[in-house]
């Protein structure tokens, strides 16, 4: 039982450093698809990016458009 919470925690960790490493999202970031523009919207930043699947990077300071 021990070495099962052991590789529990291993493997939840090994999954959150990856997670860290991958993407330059921050707690602001809320990405909401804009249908009509054909697009994704930060809802904090105002920020706007293209294409078909959710940004995994934060395009804050990069300005509006």
């Amino acid at each position: 039982m021990p070495v099962l919470l052991i590789l529990l925690l291993l493997g939840t960790l090994t999954y959150l450093y990856w997670r860290r490493r991958t993407t330059t999202l921050t707690r602001n970031c809320r990405w909401r698809q804009d249908r009509r523009a054909g697009g994704w919207r930060c809802a904090f930043c105002g920020a706007v990016e293209g294409g078909p699947g959710a940004p995994l990077h934060c395009r804050r300071g990069q300005g509006r458009g």
